[in-house]
């Protein structure tokens, strides 16, 4: 998605990140959407006899809901930003990792030595 949102134009590349607080809206929002939109639905379309206008409303209501839910508006959904920790050591030396495992294993067999 990075790369589509790359090659935009500079005047359209928009964020598309957001983080997990507002994904708990954005699903909390689309659920209490919808749920009211097929509760009024339902009853327009009883009261009306019609379930052409229960669908249209459901259908504008799910519009509606992706004008709302699909971009990422930071004043809805990124208020919380994600703080990254950063790396213990360095990424590229193994040779740190294998001795630190082998001196595990001298520890263990010095240790299992010790009890028998």
């Amino acid at each position: 998605m990075d790369g589509m949102i790359a090659m935009l134009p500079a005047c359209l590349q928009l964020s598309t990140h957001i983080d997990f607080q507002g994904q708990k809206v954005a699903e909390r929002t689309y659920q209490v959407v919808l749920t009211l939109a097929g509760i009024v639905g339902f009853f327009v379309g009883f009261w009306t006899q019609q379930l052409s206008y229960a669908i249209f409303i459901v259908m504008a209501a799910a519009c509606f809901t992706g004008v709302i839910i699909l971009p990422p508006w930071s004043f809805l959904f990124r208020k919380n930003e994600i703080v990254w920790q950063t790396p213990a050591g360095e990424q590229g030396s193994t040779s740190t990792s294998s001795t630190t495992s082998a001196e595990k294993d001298e520890k263990k067999k010095k240790e299992t030595k010790k009890t028998k």
